[in-house]
């Protein structure tokens, strides 16, 4: 278990569990919405994660930090695994690299688009 803050501390997120996966995220949307190169992600049934707020949310409504994101086809809640310890975040993959604004080497899978066991294809880009 990990109760997480977003980085004002105005709200804590309580991760239960193992997580389904952890990656990075090249997607148009990730990269908008953490203005960076890429979300790290830890997924989890969406059961396991949950704010100590009336209703959960997605950021922070002071300081407009990201928590996490809905999955609800799949029922599943991505943390920003940034808020993490750093030793509670081992990625296994890279996703929606086809968006990615630079190359990432390193010894990670690099998928095209969503891996498999998320619906989508073992296509690989090759860097």
């Amino acid at each position: 278990m990990h109760t997480l803050t977003c980085p004002c501390g105005a709200i804590e997120v309580t991760v239960r569990g193992v997580p389904v996966a952890q990656f990075y995220c090249h997607c148009d949307d990730c990269r908008k919405m953490t203005s960076g190169a890429y979300a790290a992600e830890s997924v989890h049934a969406a059961a396991a994660v949950w704010t100590l707020q009336r209703n959960p949310r997605h950021y922070c409504g002071t300081c407009g930090g990201r928590l996490f994101i809905e999955i609800p086809r799949l029922t599943l809640r991505g943390v920003n695994a940034f808020l993490l310890p750093q030793d509670a975040f081992t990625p296994q993959f890279h996703v929606n690299c086809r968006f990615a604004v630079r190359p990432v080497n390193d010894e990670l899978p690099h998928f095209a688009r969503m891996p498999p066991q998320f619906g989508g294809s073992d296509e690989k880009v090759d860097w």
